[in-house]
This record gives C-alpha cells, structure tokens and sequence, in this order.
C-alpha cells in the first residue's frame, strides 16, 4: 500500500518517458528486450544515489515539514521504533542453509516480478493520482516474512523498495514512512510465527497431518495475513488522519475496492508460503506465472476504465467523468467545514489556433494546456477538460486567497508556454510541403472563480457561479481570472450551463 501524505500547489514532477520508449519499442518477449528491460531497472536504481544524495543534503527542503507537527511526530517516531524493533529481531535470529535457499528463490522471484511489470506499474502510478496505491509486491513479501528470519525478509523489502522507488516519482519521506510500515508488517509476522508452533512446521518443511493441527496452522496463516494487512493500514491511517485533519473512513483507508486488491495480494502470498514450505522450488515453477497474470490483468483493467474516464486528446478527465469525483470532493469539504474552490477555464480565440494551425494544431495547443494544468494542480484536485476549449477545476480544501493564487499561477504559466510542433496551413488547407513554425507563444485563457460556501454549497449553483465568472472574464478583455460576485453583490447574468449529472441535483435533494 502506498500513500501521499504531502500534495502543495507546487509543480508536479512530471515522468521522464524517453527511456520507458526506447524499450517499449522491442518485442517485450525477445531476450533483447527483456535485457534492455533489465539494464534500464539497473540504471535507474543506480541514479537513485545522486536523488538520495540531493534530498539528504538538503533536509529544509523536506515535504515532512510541510506536515502538522503531530503528523511529523508520528512518521518519525513509528521509523525509530520499527528501525529499533528490526535491530533487535536481526540481532536474535538465526539463519540456516535453508533460509539462504529459500531467500535466493524469493529474491529471484520477486526481482524477475519487479522487472517485467515495472513499466506497467510505473504508468499505473502516474494515472493515479489519489494518493492511494496498492502494489501486489506483497505475494512476495508477505511469504518471506513467513517463511524467512528478519534479516532476509528485511532485505528482500529493502530490495523491492528501492526498485519502487526508482518508478515512484514520490517524496523520500514519505516513502521512507511507507517502507517503514512494511517493515513492521514483516517484524510482526516473524514474532507470531516465533509464537506459535508454525515455525517448527515450516523449518520441517511438512505440513502438519492431525486435524487439530491443520486447524491451527491455518488460524496462525490467517492472523499473520491479518496482522501484514492492519499494521500498514493502522499506521498509514493515523499518519493521513494527522496530516490531512480529516478521519473519513475512505480517506484515511482507501475504498472497498483498494482494500480487496490488498487482500488478493495476501492470498497469494499464502499460497506462495505454502508452497515455499513443502518444496521451494514450487515457488517459481507455480507462483512467478500467477502473480504475473494477475497483476497484468489488473494492470490492463485499471488501464481500460482510466481510458475509458479519460479525454483522448489531453489525458484529463472527460466531462461526465468529472462530475461524480468532483462532487465528492465537495461534499467531503462540506463535511468538515472546509472550503472548497471551483474553476472554470476558457481557452481565448481557439478558433484562431484552429483556423492557422488545423485541428491538429488546435489539438496540440489543448495537450499544452492540459499539461499546464496537471504540473500546476494537487493529486486531490479535480481536473477535467468540458468539452471543446474548456476545462474545469475543482480544488478541495482551498481558500479564496489560494483559489486566486492557483488561478493566476494557471493564466501566467498558460500565457508564458511555447507552443511547438504546429505546422502551417494555406487557406485552410495544408500545403503540399508542410512548414514546422514555432515555438509559437500567446496562448491565453480567461479563468472563473466559484467558492464554497462563499458562493454555494451546491455543486451545480457552485459551477454556474464559475461558469458566469469564465464569461464575465472574457468580456472584461480576456486572458485574466474573475471570482465570482458574492451573493450580497450586484448578480451576474445567470448562465444557462448546468452540469449534466444528476450529482449536480444533489444539493436539493438534501435540503428535501
């Protein structure tokens, strides 16, 4: 399980794609590929060093400050404590021969899993932008806490963290934080199983035959997969509670959905434990081809509904799609009183971009504007393209003096993007020998503010106040931002837009 504690109104680091291309290019079964697939997760975990090294150097710098200091408590005294509690256990275990082949297995195992489904995994993580991701690393780690001593399983997650890492595109701290809540996982695992008589099993390498004991070896599975699965989500919980000051259920554990994910990785971490025990040579010959199809089907199932959810031509959420987050994110802030800040964009003279450029002109200027928006917006922001040249925001937990900053920010950065790759066209036409120009600068937009509770709580007044705000911006000059009258001023004409959606009637509905 993976978590964001720390998202600010500054740039979002974007992913830096030419090496991911250069092997998508090969045939992902050749031996060539899969060697180039190989040096490129080497290289990337050996650049690791010049990241860590900046980020040690520079610790004012660190998004653990930008916590509340409970929150910076908390994540430093749960690492002290799981850093000791590791010592302690490495130090009074021991290993044998057996271990060690064991551990080799595991590690091969898991080191092929990181290898063929990192670039996957890498996109996986960049569309999601909730702050909440589930990694199936856990069919492996899970087995190992099981099945080997601390120093071997600490190892292993060490392993696995540090090639995350590389595709995480994350703050260390944070980072840091979540390892450390899988090493408590792993620490905890290891003291039940040092508890309960599993252990004599599993270095016996039989299964136990009395009915009895069959019972209890299955109850001592089952409450190591218990404690693997409470642990990190009690920790990451309490952390997300302190840093965000909002104790929702799915807030601070994720949905339904994530938590069963989490839950199938563990299952096959079972099953990979059982097989470990009777014969570890089972391990790859059964586990490495499940736990591959299994997270390839969840990639490919995560990948068609993002599509499905997305906007072709910019990568953002399509208009539909964006009604149904955007309203819970406002009814969330409702909530727990705070406020919340609502966006409406319009791209000034589009027709023009069209018209000299072509629609595939017109196009690349909407992708330009669409990644302005993603490098200036939070994870928890809402971002959708609305149709033809306009886009809308919903920034949750935001005040009036951030919605205006954040606006203004979006208009300047909007205003100073050098537009490349347009070709010219002759009288609408493209010529016989098209001409690259650019970069081409003076793209603009008029932005609209709306505010909640300021302007209203309902999700379809809220957009109708941003919407007349857009509009009003335009006819004051365009390229600059406008919030929107209070209700105590003069009112703006009434815009005759209303989201489609029938959350945008949600509003009346609760006051029925």
């Amino acid at each position: 399980m993976e978590v964001a504690l720390v998202s600010d109104f500054g740039l979002r680091e974007e992913l830096k794609t030419g090496d991911r291309d250069v092997v998508s290019e090969r045939e992902t079964g050749s031996v060539r590929g899969f060697a180039d697939t190989v040096g490129l997760a080497a290289a990337r975990v050996w650049r690791l060093r010049s990241r860590a090294w900046n980020t040690l150097r520079h610790p004012a710098g660190w998004e653990l400050w930008r916590l509340p200091p409970a929150a910076v408590v908390w994540m430093l005294g749960t690492e002290l404590a799981v850093a000791g509690w590791a010592l302690y256990s490495v130090f009074k275990a021991s290993a044998t021969t057996t271990d060690l082949v064991r551990f080799g297995v595991i590690a091969g195992c898991a080191i092929w899993y990181l290898v063929q489904t990192q670039h996957p995994e890498e996109q996986r993580r960049a569309d999601d932008r909730r702050g909440e991701h589930i990694d199936q690393t856990a069919v492996w780690l899970g087995s190992a806490a099981v099945l080997l001593p601390p120093a071997y399983s600490l190892t292993l997650l060490l392993m696995v963290r540090v090639q995350r890492y590389s595709i995480a595109h994350k703050a260390m701290t944070t980072f840091l934080f979540t390892t450390a809540a899988h090493a408590a996982s792993i620490l905890g695992v290891h003291t039940i199983i040092e508890l309960t008589a599993l252990h004599t099993w599993l270095e016996s390498g039989t299964l136990p035959q009395r009915p009895g004991d069959i019972l209890f070896a299955a109850v001592a599975l089952v409450g190591t997969a218990l404690w693997y699965f409470a642990s990190q989500t009690l920790l990451i919980s309490i952390a997300r509670g302190l840093a965000w000051g909002g104790w929702r259920r799915q807030k601070l554990i994720g949905s339904w959905a994530d938590n069963a994910d989490f839950v199938y990785a563990l299952q096959l971490a079972a099953c990979t434990t059982i097989l470990g025990a009777v014969n570890i040579a089972l391990v790859p010959l059964v586990m490495i081809g499940v736990a591959l199809r299994s997270t390839r089907l969840s990639q490919a199932l995560a990948d068609t509904i993002a599509r499905s959810q997305r906007d072709r031509k910019t990568g953002l959420l399509t208009e539909d799609s964006f009604h149904a987050p955007a309203a819970l994110r406002l009814l969330e802030d409702q909530t727990d009183r705070r406020p919340t800040a609502f966006l409406m964009l319009d791209l000034d003279h589009f027709k023009q971009w069209n018209d000299k450029y072509g629609h595939s002109g017109g196009d690349i200027v909407l992708g330009c504007v669409s990644a302005v928006l993603r490098q200036n917006t939070r994870a928890s922001d809402v971002v959708g393209r609305w149709g033809g040249e306009e886009f809308a925001v919903l920034l949750p937990d935001t005040t009036r003096e951030e919605a205006m900053r954040v606006a203004e920010r979006i208009r300047e950065a909007v205003a100073k993007t050098a537009i490349t790759g347009l070709t010219e066209l002759a009288s609408g036409h493209a010529t016989n020998e098209p001409r690259a120009v650019g970069p081409i600068h003076g793209c603009t937009v008029s932005i609209g503010v709306g505010l909640s509770p300021e302007h209203s709580t309902d999700y379809g007044e809220l957009f109708r106040a941003a919407d007349s705000a857009m509009y009003a911006a335009k006819r004051a000059g365009r390229n600059r931002v406008v919030l929107a009258p209070s209700a105590s001023s003069a009112p703006e004409p009434p815009s005759p837009r209303a989201p489609t959606s029938p959350l945008s009637r949600a509003g009346d509905s609760r006051r029925e």
